[in-house]
């Protein structure tokens, strides 16, 4: 055996080392390259799978143009074979019931049934009304005949009489079930006017009142006809059930009216989660007609609400939706608070004549109520949180003209029957059109013209959302209202239409809304590059962890706000409603979507990408949207409809140059040397950076004003006689004394031969000067002022006898010019320290 030594033993335990760390650096080297690898491929997969996005965001948008074609096409389709059937029109009453005709509803329309007689006479001596208007006879004909029904008729076409009426025919009693107590006080004052016998049970009945009720429901001798109960008495109330039960076995329950049956639907937008129990009626009363009745409901909302009714088989009748009296109409805020034009509207447009303003919340609606009370206007609050009593009261002088507007939320609403309503205002939006079109159906129910006003604001689209968050299908419904407000290329009736299943012809609207009154007052604008920008905005702010409100990346994309978001991105030119409509057409169209917060106390709304973002990394896609402008009113005639936009461009461009132009050949001829050179080479200078402001927007006003300040010619003699007479320092001030300024004023505009129209309170492709650009123009303006008196004093001193006729300096170079700021400000202080330096050089 060899013996080892302790040498050995060393170099053997090192090279034991050095062939492990060669080992495990092996072995770290692949794991490296394992790793490089690993990286590189799910960097190829990231880049896949953004491909991919892209496809599909692509795929998507083609797919709902596809299916918005489809539908189109199926209505046009409906409304032909409608129309070329000899019974009736696309606008004849529809009826859907498997077994029920047209010929069925001709034969309830006409027929001579045994009660018709009575049913004709209290129609004349009870209501007052001379004839039946569309559908009611057959609605009245129906339910007498014991069928159950769905009608739907709009706001102020007389659902209440297709189950009153029966109800003065019939033995015994009927149950209505309406959602709000406004309503029924409404319907208890028009009945009791006309001395039908009429009663209701709520939280605000008196115990006596409760026992009679209870007990006259049992009576044979039936002392009221119609039972007015809220759908929460029905669902809490086993007394109510008990005596039910016994008037139906006794044959005095006539019938059941659920009044804004579309209440009973999830999907409906005034959900109440009592609606839900109320199918115990029909299964516990079968043999008892129901009548449904409401002013907004689709099919689906009325199949909903046929199966949680457990009605087996109904009959529907459904009346045109349209009520030509109405003209309706959009109004942009041009602050948050439109108060003042409402004001201004009721005192003017509508003085003496009774309306309604809808506000959003019961705060809302005690703060505008005594704003327009500041205003001398007769208006009270109506909300949900005040005292029964003082409701009542309110409803009450309302109706009896003592109060000329209720400032309420959509606690009074539904099935107010006043006839003489010449308007309902919305100080803020609806949170659907189903919603608007009831509300606004309070207008005009005497047939009379009326008009229904929505105010549309930037911040009340958020203010909204956070309400119906929670709500299954709210924030869609919601984005159809925005869509019908911001809208200004089509009849506001025909986006109606589309909610109502119904087929509508513009012409049939008669220019009863702002959209056909004022015809094609808009302009398709391509807002790529600025869908561009607020997306970036949007993803610097995901990057940094941060998120942005609609109002904060509204204020970082105009360069307002902290330093940090102003930063994010390329700071716009446009106005202040072109920035809010072009983030909210984003927002509708899937390029940004909806991020809510919750906390204990509020919701927050905020912006993230939508699905359809990731088709802006496409260079091919583009995005277009409308918007209303106001077309220059000059002797140029620059047509701006159905031009495209670089057309536009261009043809304000030559406007400007041409105009600017025509104002340098009125500076006068005898201004010489140093003068003469700088004041052509300045207003050169304005004219490239209105040209150079032009390529960047695509619709502006210019307003250049030159002031040109002569000095009275004296002869050399007087000049002489004078400087002989005088101290310099008294020179300088005969001088002054002695002049004679004779200002022209020239205004190079696009609007010269007529005044300048206001700004118009609506999205327009006409670029302002922003808040930014005035302060900034204030400080220049001051500081060239300042140059000015300097100039002028030295220019007084030294150069008057050599100078006499000379030019000075223009007062205010940019009086009423409107251009962006950044550069062009900057550079017009710059011209303007050339100038002087120029010129002490001259004095020198």
């Amino acid at each position: 055996m060899v013996a080892w030594g302790n040498e050995d033993f060393i170099w053997c335990k090192q090279e034991r080392k050095t062939y492990e760390h060669s080992k495990l650096g092996k072995k770290l080297h692949k794991m490296a390259n394992d790793i490089d690898d690993a990286q590189a491929e799910l960097d190829s997969v990231e880049a896949e799978l953004e491909v991919v996005e892209l496809q599909i965001s692509e795929l998507l948008e083609k797919q709902a143009k596809l299916n918005s074609r489809k539908n189109k096409l199926l209505k046009n389709l409906e409304g032909a074979c409608s129309s070329a059937q000899p019974s009736g029109s696309s606008k004849a009453p529809k009826t859907s019931s498997p077994s029920f005709s047209k010929q069925d509803i001709q034969h309830y329309e006409e027929s001579d049934f045994s009660w018709s007689k009575e049913v004709q006479e209290k129609l004349v001596s009870v209501f007052k009304l001379s004839k039946f208007r569309s559908l009611q006879r057959a609605a009245i004909n129906l339910s007498m005949s014991g069928k159950d029904l769905f009608l739907v008729m709009p706001t102020g076409r007389g659902k209440s009489l297709c189950y009153q009426l029966p109800a003065l025919c019939s033995n015994g009693f009927t149950l209505v079930i309406t959602p709000l107590l406004s309503l029924m006080e409404d319907q208890l004052m028009y009945l009791q006017s006309i001395n039908v016998s009429a009663v209701t049970l709520n939280a605000s009945s008196t115990k006596e009142d409760s026992k009679w009720i209870l007990a006259g429901m049992m009576d044979k001798n039936s002392p009221f006809k119609l039972l007015y109960v809220t759908p929460e008495k029905i669902a809490k109330s086993k007394m109510i059930m008990s005596k039910l039960e016994k008037a139906y076995n006794m044959g005095l329950l006539a019938r059941i009216a659920v009044d804004e049956v579309h209440c009973c639907s999830q999907w409906g937008h005034d959900f109440r989660p009592d609606y839900k129990l109320l199918g115990i009626l029909k299964r516990q009363f079968p043999k008892v007609p129901l009548v449904g009745l409401t002013a907004t409901a689709a099919s689906n909302v009325l199949k909903d609400c046929q199966k949680i009714l457990f009605v087996q088989e109904p009959i529907t009748l459904t009346a045109p939706f349209n009520r030509v009296n109405l003209y309706y109409e959009v109004r942009f805020k041009d602050n948050e608070d439109c108060t003042d034009e409402i004001a201004a509207l009721i005192r003017g447009r509508y003085k003496n004549q009774s309306g309604i303003v809808y506000v959003f919340s019961q705060k809302d609606a005690e703060v505008v109520a005594t704003d327009l009370q500041m205003r001398d206007i007769i208006a009270q609050p109506y909300h949900a949180n005040m005292q029964p009593a003082d409701k009542s009261r309110v409803h009450q002088r309302w109706s009896s003209k003592k109060i000329q507007v209720v400032v309420a939320t959509v606690a009074f609403g539904m099935g107010i029957d006043k006839a003489d309503v010449r308007f309902v205002i919305h100080h803020t939006i609806s949170k659907s059109i189903e919603n608007y079109y009831q509300e606004s159906g309070r207008a005009g129910r005497d047939d009379g013209p009326a008009d229904c006003i929505v105010f549309y604001g930037f911040s009340d689209i958020f203010r909204i959302s956070t309400m119906v968050v929670m709500e299954n299908t709210g924030q869609q419904k919601l984005h159809n209202m925005v869509a019908y407000c911001q809208n200004v290329d089509r009849c506001r009736r025909a986006l109606m239409a589309i909610h109502f299943d119904e087929v509508w012809n513009d012409d049939e609207c008669n220019q009863m809304c702002d959209v056909c009154r004022h015809g094609n007052d808009y302009i398709t604008m391509d807002i790529t590059k600025h869908a561009r920008e607020v997306v970036e905005i949007v993803e610097l702010a995901r990057s940094m962890d941060e998120k942005l409100t609609p109002l904060k990346v509204c204020e970082a994309w105009m360069g307002k706000g902290p330093a940090k978001h102003r930063k994010m991105t390329k700071i716009t030119s446009l106005s202040r409603l072109e920035v809010e409509s072009i983030i909210i057409h984003l927002l509708l169209h899937g390029y940004l979507s909806e991020d809510f917060s919750f906390t204990p106390y509020t919701t927050h709304f905020y912006l993230k990408l939508g699905r359809k973002a990731a088709l802006l990394k496409n260079d091919s896609h583009s995005i277009t949207m409308k918007m209303k402008r106001r077309v220059p009113s000059h002797s140029t005639d620059v047509h701006l409809e159905g031009e495209s936009l670089e057309e536009v461009e261009t043809a304000l461009t030559e406007v400007a140059t041409t105009a600017i132009e025509r104002h340098k050949t009125k500076i006068h001829k005898n201004h010489q040397n140093m003068e003469e050179s700088l004041v052509p080479s300045q207003i050169d200078n304005l004219a490239s950076e209105v040209s150079e402001y032009v390529k960047q927007t695509s619709v502006f006003d210019v307003d250049v004003v030159v002031n040109v300040i002569e000095q009275n010619r004296v002869t050399e003699e007087e000049e002489t006689s004078k400087g002989l007479q005088n101290t310099p320092k008294q020179q300088s001030t005969s001088m002054k004394s002695r002049q004679k300024p004779l200002t022209q004023q020239s205004n190079c505009t696009a609007n010269a031969e007529q005044p300048k129209p206001n700004l118009v309170s609506t999205p327009s492709e006409i670029s302002i000067i922003s808040a930014a650009a005035v302060e900034e123009l204030h400080h220049l303006r001051s500081y060239y002022s300042k140059q000015l008196r300097r100039i002028n004093y030295i220019s007084h001193e030294h150069l008057q006898s050599s100078q006499p006729g000379m030019l000075t300096c223009m007062t205010e170079p940019f009086k009423s010019l409107r251009f962006p700021s950044r550069t062009t400000i900057a550079r017009g202080a710059r011209n303007l320290w050339t100038r002087v330096s120029m010129r002490r050089k001259l004095i020198q």
